[in-house]
Protein backbone atom coordinates (compact mmCIF):
# COMPACT_ATOMS: atom_id res chain seq x y z
CA UNK A 1 0.00 0.00 0.00
CA UNK A 2 2.87 2.39 0.82
CA UNK A 3 4.47 1.61 -2.50
CA UNK A 4 1.22 2.81 -4.39
CA UNK A 5 0.89 5.51 -2.46
CA UNK A 6 4.31 6.25 -3.16
CA UNK A 7 4.21 6.03 -6.87
CA UNK A 8 0.75 8.16 -6.96
CA UNK A 9 3.10 10.97 -5.47
CA UNK A 10 5.49 10.26 -8.07
CA UNK A 11 2.79 10.24 -10.86
CA UNK A 12 1.45 13.50 -9.90
CA UNK A 13 4.52 15.27 -10.05
CA UNK A 14 4.75 13.75 -13.36
CA UNK A 15 1.73 15.50 -14.10
CA UNK A 16 2.10 18.77 -12.73
CA UNK A 17 4.93 19.41 -15.03
CA UNK A 18 2.95 17.75 -17.90
CA UNK A 19 5.12 20.15 -20.65
CA UNK A 20 8.32 19.46 -19.49
CA UNK A 21 7.58 15.93 -18.39
CA UNK A 22 6.21 15.35 -22.65
CA UNK A 23 9.60 17.23 -23.89
CA UNK A 24 11.94 14.96 -21.71
CA UNK A 25 9.85 11.51 -23.02
CA UNK A 26 10.92 12.85 -26.70
CA UNK A 27 14.06 11.40 -26.69
CA UNK A 28 12.99 8.06 -25.01
CA UNK A 29 10.22 7.68 -27.52
CA UNK A 30 12.73 8.67 -30.56
CA UNK A 31 15.60 6.10 -29.28
CA UNK A 32 13.22 3.19 -27.92
CA UNK A 33 10.77 3.56 -31.86
CA UNK A 34 14.35 3.77 -33.74
CA UNK A 35 16.09 0.59 -32.25
CA UNK A 36 12.33 -1.32 -32.22
CA UNK A 37 11.83 -0.34 -35.91
CA UNK A 38 15.29 -1.89 -36.55
CA UNK A 39 14.76 -4.79 -34.80
CA UNK A 40 11.68 -5.76 -36.17
CA UNK A 41 12.82 -5.34 -39.74
CA UNK A 42 16.41 -6.97 -38.97
CA UNK A 43 14.40 -9.76 -37.73
CA UNK A 44 11.70 -10.35 -40.29
CA UNK A 45 14.35 -9.77 -42.99
CA UNK A 46 16.32 -12.55 -40.89
CA UNK A 47 13.43 -15.19 -41.16
CA UNK A 48 12.63 -14.53 -44.62
CA UNK A 49 16.61 -15.00 -46.39
CA UNK A 50 16.72 -18.32 -43.73
CA UNK A 51 13.14 -19.78 -45.31
CA UNK A 52 14.08 -18.79 -48.88
CA UNK A 53 17.26 -20.64 -48.41
CA UNK A 54 15.49 -23.84 -47.57
CA UNK A 55 12.20 -23.21 -48.95
CA UNK A 56 10.41 -24.55 -51.88
CA UNK A 57 8.43 -22.10 -54.16
CA UNK A 58 5.22 -23.92 -52.78
CA UNK A 59 6.95 -23.10 -48.78
CA UNK A 60 7.91 -26.61 -47.95
CA UNK A 61 11.34 -27.03 -47.02
CA UNK A 62 13.32 -29.16 -48.91
CA UNK A 63 17.20 -30.83 -49.44
CA UNK A 64 19.43 -32.59 -51.88
CA UNK A 65 20.65 -35.62 -51.29
CA UNK A 66 23.62 -36.02 -53.32
CA UNK A 67 25.46 -39.52 -54.66
CA UNK A 68 29.78 -39.75 -54.56
CA UNK A 69 30.63 -42.63 -55.88
CA UNK A 70 34.78 -44.12 -55.31
CA UNK A 71 34.71 -44.56 -59.32
CA UNK A 72 33.87 -41.28 -60.91
CA UNK A 73 33.27 -42.89 -64.18
CA UNK A 74 30.20 -44.05 -62.04
CA UNK A 75 28.85 -40.77 -62.97
CA UNK A 76 29.36 -40.73 -67.02
CA UNK A 77 27.95 -44.57 -67.11
CA UNK A 78 24.38 -45.13 -67.63
CA UNK A 79 23.96 -46.74 -64.16
CA UNK A 80 20.98 -45.36 -62.35
CA UNK A 81 22.12 -43.93 -58.67
CA UNK A 82 19.11 -43.84 -57.40
CA UNK A 83 17.23 -46.13 -57.73
CA UNK A 84 12.96 -46.19 -57.47
CA UNK A 85 13.34 -48.71 -54.45
CA UNK A 86 15.90 -45.81 -52.95
CA UNK A 87 13.50 -43.34 -53.52
CA UNK A 88 10.61 -45.93 -51.97
CA UNK A 89 12.72 -46.52 -48.79
CA UNK A 90 13.47 -42.16 -47.98
CA UNK A 91 9.51 -41.80 -48.62
CA UNK A 92 8.74 -44.67 -45.53
CA UNK A 93 11.14 -42.51 -43.26
CA UNK A 94 8.99 -40.48 -40.66
CA UNK A 95 9.02 -36.65 -41.32
CA UNK A 96 9.60 -37.07 -45.37
CA UNK A 97 6.60 -36.06 -47.81
CA UNK A 98 8.22 -36.73 -50.92
CA UNK A 99 11.42 -38.17 -53.05
CA UNK A 100 12.01 -37.49 -56.23
CA UNK A 101 14.79 -37.14 -58.72
CA UNK A 102 16.29 -33.39 -58.93
CA UNK A 103 14.36 -31.54 -61.61
CA UNK A 104 16.60 -29.21 -64.24
CA UNK A 105 14.60 -26.01 -65.44
CA UNK A 106 16.49 -26.09 -69.46
CA UNK A 107 15.28 -22.81 -70.91
CA UNK A 108 17.65 -22.92 -74.07
CA UNK A 109 19.38 -25.66 -76.17
CA UNK A 110 21.41 -25.88 -79.08
CA UNK A 111 20.93 -28.63 -81.47
CA UNK A 112 21.93 -29.24 -85.26
CA UNK A 113 19.48 -28.18 -88.37
CA UNK A 114 19.80 -29.30 -92.06
CA UNK A 115 20.85 -26.44 -94.07
CA UNK A 116 21.85 -26.80 -97.80
CA UNK A 117 23.02 -29.76 -96.85
CA UNK A 118 24.64 -28.60 -94.10
CA UNK A 119 24.32 -28.68 -90.21
CA UNK A 120 24.16 -25.87 -88.54
CA UNK A 121 23.96 -25.49 -84.80
CA UNK A 122 21.09 -22.96 -83.71
CA UNK A 123 19.83 -22.04 -80.31
CA UNK A 124 15.94 -22.88 -79.36
CA UNK A 125 14.24 -21.14 -76.29
CA UNK A 126 11.79 -23.25 -74.96
CA UNK A 127 8.72 -20.62 -73.52
CA UNK A 128 5.04 -20.63 -72.66
CA UNK A 129 4.58 -17.73 -75.43
CA UNK A 130 6.86 -15.28 -77.37
CA UNK A 131 5.95 -11.48 -78.34
CA UNK A 132 8.34 -11.06 -81.06
CA UNK A 133 5.98 -9.06 -82.81
CA UNK A 134 6.86 -11.87 -86.07
CA UNK A 135 6.53 -9.87 -89.55
CA UNK A 136 4.72 -12.96 -91.23
CA UNK A 137 2.76 -15.32 -89.19
CA UNK A 138 2.31 -15.20 -85.68
CA UNK A 139 3.59 -15.69 -82.49
CA UNK A 140 3.59 -18.54 -80.02
CA UNK A 141 0.42 -18.77 -77.40
CA UNK A 142 -0.05 -19.96 -74.34
CA UNK A 143 -2.94 -22.07 -76.17
CA UNK A 144 0.55 -24.16 -78.37
CA UNK A 145 1.66 -24.66 -74.63
CA UNK A 146 -1.25 -25.92 -72.76
CA UNK A 147 -2.11 -28.37 -75.92
CA UNK A 148 1.89 -28.92 -76.77
CA UNK A 149 1.18 -28.00 -80.17
CA UNK A 150 3.88 -29.10 -82.36
CA UNK A 151 5.06 -25.53 -83.63
CA UNK A 152 7.84 -23.64 -83.86
CA UNK A 153 8.59 -19.84 -84.81
CA UNK A 154 12.02 -18.69 -86.54
CA UNK A 155 14.32 -15.48 -87.27
CA UNK A 156 14.40 -14.74 -90.74
CA UNK A 157 17.63 -15.53 -91.40
CA UNK A 158 17.32 -19.02 -90.28
CA UNK A 159 13.90 -18.76 -92.95
CA UNK A 160 15.86 -17.75 -95.81
CA UNK A 161 18.41 -20.43 -95.11
CA UNK A 162 16.14 -22.30 -95.55
CA UNK A 163 13.43 -21.91 -97.54
CA UNK A 164 14.94 -18.77 -99.56
CA UNK A 165 12.60 -16.35 -97.89
CA UNK A 166 10.57 -15.76 -94.99
CA UNK A 167 7.37 -15.78 -96.96
CA UNK A 168 8.08 -19.32 -98.30
CA UNK A 169 8.86 -20.45 -95.06
CA UNK A 170 5.30 -20.02 -93.54
CA UNK A 171 3.49 -23.59 -92.46
CA UNK A 172 6.36 -25.19 -93.96
CA UNK A 173 7.82 -27.90 -91.90
CA UNK A 174 10.88 -27.62 -89.59
CA UNK A 175 12.94 -30.45 -89.05
CA UNK A 176 14.62 -31.12 -85.54
CA UNK A 177 16.74 -34.27 -84.75
CA UNK A 178 14.07 -36.45 -86.50
CA UNK A 179 10.80 -34.23 -85.56
CA UNK A 180 8.57 -32.38 -87.59
CA UNK A 181 7.37 -28.90 -86.84
CA UNK A 182 5.21 -26.76 -88.29
CA UNK A 183 6.76 -23.01 -88.75
CA UNK A 184 3.74 -20.62 -87.92
CA UNK A 185 5.50 -17.18 -87.26
CA UNK A 186 8.98 -15.68 -88.90
CA UNK A 187 10.46 -12.88 -86.46
CA UNK A 188 13.36 -10.02 -87.60
CA UNK A 189 16.84 -11.56 -86.83
CA UNK A 190 19.13 -9.84 -84.61
CA UNK A 191 21.29 -7.40 -86.50
CA UNK A 192 25.15 -7.95 -86.47
CA UNK A 193 25.62 -4.43 -85.02
CA UNK A 194 23.48 -5.49 -82.07
CA UNK A 195 25.23 -6.34 -78.58
CA UNK A 196 22.73 -8.93 -78.18
CA UNK A 197 23.16 -10.78 -80.97
CA UNK A 198 25.11 -13.70 -79.01
CA UNK A 199 22.00 -14.14 -76.84
CA UNK A 200 19.53 -14.06 -79.43
CA UNK A 201 17.66 -17.37 -80.11
CA UNK A 202 17.02 -18.67 -83.58
CA UNK A 203 13.97 -20.74 -83.02
CA UNK A 204 11.44 -20.52 -80.03
CA UNK A 205 9.33 -23.55 -79.06
CA UNK A 206 6.77 -24.26 -76.83
CA UNK A 207 8.50 -25.89 -73.27
CA UNK A 208 6.01 -28.86 -73.52
CA UNK A 209 6.29 -29.51 -76.72
CA UNK A 210 10.11 -30.32 -76.16
CA UNK A 211 9.45 -31.88 -72.87
CA UNK A 212 7.61 -34.37 -75.05
CA UNK A 213 9.32 -35.50 -77.87
CA UNK A 214 13.05 -34.00 -76.77
CA UNK A 215 13.28 -35.71 -73.07
CA UNK A 216 16.55 -35.55 -71.70
CA UNK A 217 18.13 -38.60 -69.96
CA UNK A 218 16.55 -37.99 -66.00
CA UNK A 219 19.57 -37.51 -64.04
CA UNK A 220 19.72 -39.68 -60.73
CA UNK A 221 22.77 -39.13 -58.68
CA UNK A 222 20.99 -36.44 -56.81
CA UNK A 223 17.17 -36.50 -55.23
CA UNK A 224 15.07 -34.02 -53.61
CA UNK A 225 13.42 -34.86 -50.50
CA UNK A 226 11.02 -32.92 -49.19
CA UNK A 227 10.30 -32.40 -44.96
CA UNK A 228 6.64 -32.48 -44.12
CA UNK A 229 5.57 -29.40 -41.66
CA UNK A 230 6.78 -29.63 -38.02
CA UNK A 231 9.43 -31.26 -38.42
CA UNK A 232 13.76 -30.74 -38.17
CA UNK A 233 15.10 -31.12 -41.17
CA UNK A 234 18.65 -31.66 -40.17
CA UNK A 235 17.10 -34.49 -37.97
CA UNK A 236 15.00 -35.66 -41.15
CA UNK A 237 17.76 -35.10 -43.39
CA UNK A 238 20.44 -37.81 -41.08
CA UNK A 239 17.83 -40.35 -40.75
CA UNK A 240 17.87 -40.67 -44.56
CA UNK A 241 21.49 -40.50 -45.13
CA UNK A 242 21.65 -43.03 -42.48
CA UNK A 243 18.83 -45.22 -44.08
CA UNK A 244 20.91 -45.10 -47.53
CA UNK A 245 24.20 -45.78 -45.97
CA UNK A 246 22.45 -49.50 -45.23
CA UNK A 247 20.14 -50.22 -47.44
CA UNK A 248 21.13 -47.89 -50.41
CA UNK A 249 21.35 -49.93 -53.79
CA UNK A 250 24.84 -48.18 -54.31
CA UNK A 251 26.26 -47.94 -50.66
CA UNK A 252 29.11 -50.25 -51.75
CA UNK A 253 30.11 -48.18 -54.34
CA UNK A 254 30.82 -44.47 -52.80
CA UNK A 255 28.75 -42.00 -50.35
CA UNK A 256 25.92 -40.59 -49.89
CA UNK A 257 25.55 -37.07 -48.35
CA UNK A 258 23.64 -33.62 -47.89
CA UNK A 259 24.34 -30.60 -48.02
CA UNK A 260 24.22 -29.57 -44.75
CA UNK A 261 21.98 -26.29 -44.54
CA UNK A 262 21.92 -25.25 -40.59
CA UNK A 263 25.43 -24.47 -41.04
CA UNK A 264 24.43 -22.10 -44.17
CA UNK A 265 21.13 -21.28 -42.35
CA UNK A 266 22.81 -20.12 -39.11
CA UNK A 267 25.76 -18.56 -40.58
CA UNK A 268 23.53 -16.17 -42.47
CA UNK A 269 20.85 -15.57 -39.12
CA UNK A 270 24.26 -14.86 -36.98
CA UNK A 271 25.48 -11.93 -39.77
CA UNK A 272 22.27 -11.12 -39.82
CA UNK A 273 21.37 -10.79 -35.42
CA UNK A 274 25.20 -9.04 -35.68
CA UNK A 275 24.52 -6.04 -38.00
CA UNK A 276 20.87 -5.84 -36.76
CA UNK A 277 22.62 -5.48 -33.35
CA UNK A 278 25.25 -3.32 -34.07
CA UNK A 279 22.78 -0.83 -36.28
CA UNK A 280 20.41 -0.92 -33.10
CA UNK A 281 23.15 -0.15 -31.00
CA UNK A 282 23.96 2.79 -32.97
CA UNK A 283 20.34 3.55 -33.06
CA UNK A 284 20.42 3.17 -29.19
CA UNK A 285 22.83 6.44 -28.73
CA UNK A 286 19.88 8.59 -28.62
CA UNK A 287 18.56 6.69 -25.35
CA UNK A 288 21.77 7.65 -23.49
CA UNK A 289 21.37 11.41 -24.46
CA UNK A 290 17.91 11.17 -23.38
CA UNK A 291 18.80 9.74 -20.55
CA UNK A 292 21.29 12.81 -19.41
CA UNK A 293 18.38 14.76 -20.35
CA UNK A 294 15.89 12.42 -17.80
CA UNK A 295 18.55 12.84 -15.23
CA UNK A 296 18.77 16.99 -15.65
CA UNK A 297 15.12 16.98 -15.40
CA UNK A 298 15.00 15.12 -12.47
CA UNK A 299 17.74 17.73 -11.32
CA UNK A 300 15.65 20.25 -11.62
CA UNK A 301 12.87 18.90 -9.85
CA UNK A 302 14.77 18.36 -6.89
CA UNK A 303 15.92 21.83 -6.96
CA UNK A 304 12.36 23.21 -7.49
CA UNK A 305 10.68 20.77 -4.72
CA UNK A 306 13.14 21.58 -2.04
CA UNK A 307 10.24 22.96 0.05
CA UNK A 308 8.15 19.65 -0.39
CA UNK A 309 11.00 17.78 0.53
CA UNK A 310 11.04 19.22 3.64
CA UNK A 311 7.66 19.28 4.77
CA UNK A 312 7.84 15.83 3.57
CA UNK A 313 10.99 15.25 6.11
CA UNK A 314 9.59 17.34 8.82
CA UNK A 315 6.31 14.89 9.03
CA UNK A 316 8.47 11.72 9.42
CA UNK A 317 9.50 10.40 5.60
CA UNK A 318 12.58 8.43 5.75
CA UNK A 319 15.28 9.03 3.28
CA UNK A 320 14.50 5.96 1.83
CA UNK A 321 10.60 6.78 1.23
CA UNK A 322 12.06 10.15 -0.50
CA UNK A 323 15.17 8.31 -2.57
CA UNK A 324 12.00 5.82 -3.87
CA UNK A 325 9.24 8.77 -4.89
CA UNK A 326 12.03 10.00 -7.35
CA UNK A 327 12.67 6.86 -8.41
CA UNK A 328 9.84 5.75 -9.23
CA UNK A 329 9.10 9.66 -11.35
CA UNK A 330 11.84 8.62 -13.60
CA UNK A 331 11.18 4.75 -14.25
CA UNK A 332 7.44 6.41 -14.80
CA UNK A 333 9.00 8.47 -17.00
CA UNK A 334 10.70 6.57 -19.03
CA UNK A 335 8.18 3.52 -19.24
CA UNK A 336 5.11 5.33 -20.63
CA UNK A 337 8.15 6.99 -22.95
CA UNK A 338 8.78 3.15 -23.98
CA UNK A 339 5.47 2.10 -24.25
CA UNK A 340 4.86 5.01 -26.64
CA UNK A 341 7.77 4.60 -28.41
CA UNK A 342 7.32 0.71 -29.03
CA UNK A 343 3.61 1.02 -30.66
CA UNK A 344 5.56 3.84 -32.56
CA UNK A 345 8.26 1.86 -33.80
CA UNK A 346 5.96 -1.35 -35.50
CA UNK A 347 4.00 1.12 -36.87
CA UNK A 348 6.91 2.54 -38.66
CA UNK A 349 8.43 -0.91 -39.24
CA UNK A 350 5.35 -2.15 -40.58
CA UNK A 351 4.89 1.20 -42.83
CA UNK A 352 8.32 0.46 -44.34
CA UNK A 353 8.12 -3.05 -44.25
CA UNK A 354 5.07 -2.65 -46.58
CA UNK A 355 7.39 -0.26 -48.93
CA UNK A 356 9.90 -2.59 -49.04
CA UNK A 357 8.37 -5.74 -49.19
CA UNK A 358 10.36 -7.19 -46.08
CA UNK A 359 8.11 -8.50 -43.12
CA UNK A 360 7.96 -7.69 -40.40
CA UNK A 361 9.23 -9.72 -37.07
CA UNK A 362 7.85 -8.99 -33.41
CA UNK A 363 8.51 -11.58 -30.62
CA UNK A 364 9.13 -11.22 -26.88
CA UNK A 365 12.38 -10.68 -26.69
CA UNK A 366 11.68 -6.95 -28.57
CA UNK A 367 8.71 -6.16 -25.90
CA UNK A 368 10.88 -7.28 -23.04
CA UNK A 369 14.02 -5.08 -24.54
CA UNK A 370 11.35 -2.08 -24.92
CA UNK A 371 10.08 -1.92 -21.05
CA UNK A 372 13.64 -3.16 -19.65
CA UNK A 373 15.87 -0.92 -21.29
CA UNK A 374 13.04 2.17 -20.50
CA UNK A 375 12.81 0.96 -17.12
CA UNK A 376 16.73 0.59 -16.90
CA UNK A 377 17.22 4.06 -17.79
CA UNK A 378 15.00 5.44 -15.68
CA UNK A 379 16.49 3.82 -12.44
CA UNK A 380 20.25 4.50 -13.80
CA UNK A 381 19.63 7.79 -14.76
CA UNK A 382 17.40 8.81 -11.78
CA UNK A 383 19.44 7.20 -8.65
CA UNK A 384 22.08 10.38 -8.69
CA UNK A 385 19.24 13.33 -8.13
CA UNK A 386 16.73 10.95 -6.12
CA UNK A 387 19.82 10.16 -3.88
CA UNK A 388 20.53 13.87 -3.57
CA UNK A 389 16.83 14.67 -3.04
CA UNK A 390 17.17 12.13 0.18
CA UNK A 391 20.45 13.41 1.62
CA UNK A 392 19.36 16.83 1.56
CA UNK A 393 19.40 18.24 5.28
CA UNK A 394 15.99 19.15 7.36
CA UNK A 395 18.19 21.86 8.91
CA UNK A 396 19.48 23.03 5.66
CA UNK A 397 15.49 23.17 4.04
CA UNK A 398 14.37 25.28 6.77
CA UNK A 399 17.14 27.90 6.28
Amino acid sequence: MKFYVTWRTSLRAIMKNRKRSILTMIGIVIGIASVITIMALGRGFQKQTIKSLTATDSDEVSVTVDFTPDDSNLLTSNAVIFQETDLQQIETIEGVKSAEYVKEDIDSAYKDVLIRGKKESKQIDFVSSTNKNPTIGRDLTQEDQDIHNKVVIIDSDTAKNLFGSSKNALNRAFELDGQLFTIVGIYPAAKLASIFSLSESNVYMPRTTYEDYFKEKQATSSVTVTIENGYTPNKVTSKVVKRLQSKGTMRNAGKYQVLDLSLLTDGVGRILSTLTYFISAIAGISLFIAGVGVMNMMYISVSERTHEIGIRRAMGATERSIKLQFLLEGVTLTLIGGVIGYILGIALASLVGHFLKIPISVDFFTIALAGGVSTAIGLIFSVMPASSAAKKDLIDILR
